[in-house]
């Protein structure tokens, strides 16, 4: 009877590891030799919380939910990992794990013994070790051999969010796009650009630039050239999107970068269309330009989606429309500016009825609003 005990007990064992192979564990995390914590990890411990990992090292990250994607620095490395997907990216640099990431409980778990070995390969202060109950990292502690005066005042000066650069899309010559009733992108653009300026300057302790408060015609390449002259520390472009099919709705923000899917593309297009009326049709943004665009923004290209995803977010609270999500494409006005940057379409113009809430002055004030708010968010997340 002992024999048969034992046996049904193996049993079990198995069986469990069979069916709940995701079972959490915890190992003790060092840094340094010293225990700071604990790390969750699943599958018999093949994989461990990457997010139990960046808050016991302080490490700065972003996460963004909808893309499942969250980004990382260990010895100020980038570092990417993406729900389900066997790679991650290191500085723009793609690298293979042994097995895909599993989210779980909105928790990032990544394989360990794979994912340390590429960042001991890549790292030359730190290196991380996985024994049976533990995690360890380690961190060459240099020793400066001279002190180096530091100007603080104008090192801050350097990260101060300070000044806003707002661009109405379109107008003069160019209209944009125009609704079945007439109503003009460039106008609704202009209108919403001015509330939103307003706005700050009321509730923000900072500078506004409006690459045009009028009704005048400019070139994308002096849209963003009036951003960097100014040293923006956010660029935002204002416009109402188009579609052949009236049924259209919503509201998107696009980031700089290769459009994903044929549609992002044809709005890239539209929007980059004004470069016929400047004179050098055919200059759209090549695929190469893109890669150039989208590296030398790397920098800032988790700053421009947290924002993106910040007006996404606030739009939705405040009016009733589709939320159409956060997308890339080749937008030219975007293409050369040196901060974080994003382009708004706050609602399809083609649409019968979205054009007539664009033409309601207390729709405008809410988008308004929802970027102002947006704003103000993304300052207190800096």
């Amino acid at each position: 009877m002992k024999s048969f005990s034992t046996y049904l007990c193996l049993f079990y064992i198995i069986l469990s590891s069979q069916l709940f192979p995701n079972t959490k564990t915890k190992l003790k995390f060092f840094e340094n030799k010293v225990l700071i914590g604990e790390i969750n990890t699943i599958q018999n411990k093949q994989l461990f919380s990457l997010n139990d990992f960046i808050k016991l090292t302080n490490s700065k990250n972003f996460t963004n939910d909808k893309t499942e994607k969250i980004e990382f620095y260990i010895d100020n490395k980038k570092i990417k990992i993406t729900n389900q997907i066997a790679f991650i990216v290191v500085d723009d640099s793609l690298y293979q794990l042994s097995s895909k990431v599993v989210m779980q409980d909105n928790n990032y778990y990544v394989p360990a013994e794979s994912f340390f070995n590429i960042i001991n390969n890549l790292s030359t202060s730190s290196s991380l070790t996985l024994k049976t109950n533990q995690i360890s990292l380690s961190r060459l502690i240099e020793i400066p051999k001279k002190i180096v005066k530091v100007d603080l005042k104008n090192e801050k000066k350097k990260w101060e969010f300070k000044t806003i650069v707002i661009d109405a899309g379109h107008g003069g010559k160019d209209p944009g796009a125009v609704g079945y009733r007439g109503t003009k992108e460039k106008d609704i653009a202009l209108d919403v650009a001015k509330r939103l300026e307003k706005k700050l300057i009321k509730n923000m302790d900072v500078k506004v630039v409006m690459t045009r408060d009028e009704d005048v015609f400019l070139r994308l390449s002096d849209r963003t050239k009036i951003a960097n002259e100014n040293n923006g520390s956010l660029f935002i472009s204002i416009h109402t999107n188009a579609a052949e099919d009236r049924r259209a709705s919503g509201f998107e923000t696009f980031l700089i970068g290769r459009s994903k899917n044929e549609y992002a593309a044809r709005v890239a297009a539209r929007e980059n269309a004004v470069l016929e009326l400047e004179g050098i049709p055919g200059q759209a943004l090549t695929g190469e330009d893109l890669i150039q665009a989208t590296i030398a923004q790397s920098g800032f290209a988790i700053y421009s989606e947290t924002f993106a995803d910040l007006v996404q977010i606030e739009i939705k609270k405040r009016v009733q429309s589709r939320d159409r999500g956060v997308k890339q494409a080749g937008f030219v006005v975007l293409a050369r500016a040196s901060m974080p940057n994003v382009l708004v379409e706050l609602g399809f113009i083609s649409n019968p009825s979205e054009e007539k809430k664009l033409r309601s002055p207390q729709y405008r004030d809410q988008l308004a609003t929802a970027i102002y708010r947006a704003v103000q968010r993304y300052e207190k997340a800096l």
